[in-house]
């Protein structure tokens, strides 16, 4: 309803603003460009003004509160205007096209051409955003940027050709003249995509960059071809219309034309023609396609152009003789500027994503729209890698050892679903780009295993939300692994509406996993998330397996995971041993912020919602120099340090190495500090010198933790450490004092 009503607008002001049949081109070319000038002006206001300081419900007020300036304005302006005058025209019956003004004075065949013309132009618009995408990546700034690029060319064209637009005859060649710009400069920057990574860098022009270098990308390959789109309405109005009294109707009729090819245009490009054709195939059919409009409308418009006939012939011989090539200079780049190497194994134009699949030397690298996605490993590689993903499968079943079904959301490189235990009976995986699928396929018979050969895993293709709202199927366990939190198909698994679902297809005291990387976040956005999370789950921990990433731990009931890890790791010893995790310490080791902890964190945050996705918002313009990963996210969390607590119930000299190795010294020291028993503080300490490279002081500690209890196993494994390195060096303590000894 909002968006017939303003269709209505256009053919209404044309009524009220052309008065002379000279005025039908000029007057609705202006008008149609001031209101794309205004749809500009809207959508940059929108995107980096209203939305994140506002959010979308007050945003949609905004719209509401200026229309309802402008029903009072032209109420006034209405209430004080003569009347339009429905005086017999004043154009002589040649211009108005009797019978005898032959074909092209009735005008009638511009509808279908421009309805093809718009058709070709938001083909077009779909291509360039997923290419410019992967430059500027998929948040609400790189969209309405692009958006903005596109509309300032239709602004500037609309305006220009207004100017050209007097007759018939010189609209009818206008708008042949307009489709070979078209195709000719949608060639052109074609062309010089492979250079668009280049120029990016250059300018700085990022996923994280302002508003000026990714305006001036965008407006290089979108402006040239989007000022030919712009002239192409003027020129079809003016062929349609006969006279004045045919303005708005003539208006209303191309308007309607125009944006029902659009609409198609956009439809079948997103989902068919470049999954189907390619960036290279498409580009080719719309030039092509640009170019025979340009041959029909020169061919109808009599007199033909002769000259205009040849260029159009000569763009289509050459469209076959040299055709457009696949842009994968583009196509490997992500929108931090980085241009991913290796043998393309896998390549698919999905209706969501562009994915990208290479061989590297350590196994494939998946990207989707350039981001990159996953590292699938060959066999034989150690299982370290990858920390995070098999983290987030084996972290809820650890807390709730009776896990028998599991949601996961997101595919990815199939990792978290191979790392699911054999103890969990039935796997649902949820992934939104059929290409994902594909790749992982691709690849499946000369990887370490095929996780979707798992005879528990059912996998389907459909949105997360959308298909939890479908179903009230409940699961043990659901875990999400959502892309970047600024992109389009995954800020909406980040707010209250996506976590209240995810509670809702629980079973009671069943528990939500979800991760983020830290350097897509500061403290003020984490603790949002945590907030977010706490609003819809009771119980939040924060484990942190790697220092670049972190995992949310979610249930509606206590999180009792000494109890629960005991028990799964005593189910299933082989699969979590294969991934590091043998006790209970390997697991409390990675904990930052338990429930209490997590609660004082993130006291007095706002929760993120649909209406006002402070991630979505935020995180795309996040200065990667205060991000938690630049920064460390130790710091963070120390004061609220779960692990002072716990030690002296645990293995206090293994729960410090495994500190050690995770998240750094300055943990451990908090550790050690909190243990009683002497000759394990001993101990502790030695290590905490051997990390240290301190070989001396780490000998003593050792000794002395053996003087207090001779059985102590780690005070034994840190000597024989640095007898390790000493003997293989070939020389004493004092010639090996602060050099690297290694790890037991």
């Amino acid at each position: 309803l909002p968006t017939g009503l303003m269709g209505v607008t256009l053919p209404l002001l044309a009524r009220q603003a052309v008065r002379r049949a000279d005025e039908i081109g000029r007057r609705i070319g202006v008008l149609y460009a001031i209101n794309t000038a205004g749809a500009v002006a809207g959508t940059l206001c929108a995107a980096f003004l209203l939305l994140p300081t506002l959010g979308l419900r007050q945003t949609i007020y905004c719209g509401v509160f200026a229309n309802t300036l402008v029903f009072f304005a032209a109420a006034l302006v209405a209430r004080g205007a003569a009347p339009v005058s429905e005086a017999t025209p004043t154009s002589p019956p040649a211009s108005r096209g009797g019978a005898s003004a032959g074909r092209a004075a009735s005008g009638g065949w511009i509808l279908p051409m421009i309805a093809v013309s718009g058709w070709v132009s938001f083909s077009f618009e779909v291509l360039w955003t997923r290419l410019l995408g992967q430059i500027l990546g998929g948040s609400i700034y790189a969209f309405a940027t692009m958006l903005a690029s596109f509309l300032l060319g239709i602004t500037l064209g609309s305006a220009l050709a207004s100017r050209w637009a007097t007759t018939q005859r010189r609209s009818a060649q206008g708008f042949a003249l307009a489709q070979l710009g078209i195709a000719a400069a949608s060639l052109i920057a074609y062309s010089l995509v492979s250079s668009l990574p280049s120029w990016a860098k250059a300018i700085g022009a990022s996923s994280h960059a302002s508003l000026g270098p990714n305006a001036a990308i965008s407006a290089a390959f979108l402006l040239p071809a989007a000022l030919f789109i712009g002239a192409t309405f003027p020129f079809a109005v003016r062929v349609l219309a006969r006279d004045e009294t045919e303005a708005a109707t003539a208006s209303a009729r191309v308007y309607a034309w125009n944006t029902a090819g659009a609409i198609v245009g956009a439809l079948s490009a997103g989902l068919f023609l470049l999954p189907t054709l390619g960036f290279a195939g498409l580009i080719a059919a719309g030039t092509g396609i640009n170019l025979l409009l340009a041959l029909g409308t020169t061919l109808l418009a009599r007199p033909a152009l002769r000259p205009l006939i040849a260029a159009a012939s000569i763009g289509l011989i050459a469209l076959i003789v040299f055709p457009p090539s696949p842009p994968w200079r583009v196509l490997r780049t992500n929108p931090s500027n980085h241009i991913a190497r290796g043998d393309v194994t896998h390549f698919g134009i999905g209706r969501s994503a562009t994915v990208l699949l290479l061989r590297t030397a350590s196994g494939w690298t998946l990207t989707t729209n350039g981001l990159n996605e996953a590292e699938i490993q060959p066999p034989d590689t150690r299982p370290g890698k990858s920390t995070t993903t098999r983290w987030l499968a084996q972290l809820p079943v650890l807390a709730r050892s009776q896990t028998e079904s599991m949601l996961l959301v997101g595919l990815g490189g199939g990792l978290t679903l191979q790392a699911v235990p054999s103890t969990v009976d039935e796997i649902h995986v949820i992934e939104l780009e059929p290409e994902v699928v594909a790749a992982n396929r691709a690849v499946a018979a000369v990887r370490d295993s095929d996780p979707l050969a798992d005879p528990r895993a059912t996998v389907f293709v459909n949105d997360a939300r959308g298909a939890l709202m479908l179903t009230d199927r409940r699961y043990d366990t659901i875990i999400s692994q959502p892309s970047h939190p600024w992109t389009a198909g995954a800020s909406h698994l980040y707010t209250r509406e996506f976590f209240s679902l995810v509670r809702d297809h629980l079973h009671p005291g069943g528990v939500f996993s979800q991760w983020i990387g830290l350097r897509f976040v500061d403290e003020e956005l984490l603790r949002i998330l945590i907030a977010t999370l706490l609003d819809s789950f009771p119980n939040v921990r924060l484990y942190q397996p790697v220092l670049s990433s972190v995992v949310f731990l979610a249930s509606d009931a206590p999180l009792t995971m000494g109890r629960s890890a005991k028990a799964a790791l005593a189910a299933s010893p082989e699969e979590f041993a294969r991934y590091g995790l043998r006790s209970v310490e390997d697991v409390a080791s990675a904990l930052v912020l338990d429930e209490s902890g997590a609660r004082a964190f993130s006291s007095g945050a706002p929760v993120n919602t649909d209406n006002d996705n402070r991630l979505a918002a935020l995180s795309p313009r996040l200065d990667l120099e205060l991000s938690l990963k630049r920064k460390g996210g130790n710091s963070v969390f120390a004061p609220f340090e779960p692990l002072a607590s716990r030690a002296r119930h645990l293995d206090g000299v293994y729960l410090t190495r495994r500190v050690l190795r995770t998240t750094g010294a300055d943990r451990a020291e908090r550790v050690i500090a909190a243990l009683e028993e002497p000759s394990q503080k001993a101990a502790a300490q030695g290590w905490l010198e051997v990390k240290n490279k301190r070989t001396g002081p780490a000998r003593r500690k050792f000794e002395f933790a053996l003087a207090l209890d001779p059985s102590s196993v780690e005070a034994a494994c840190g000597l024989l450490t640095i007898d390790r390195a000493r003997i293989a060096r070939g020389s004493d303590d004092s010639a090996f004092e602060g050099l690297p000894i290694g790890e037991a």
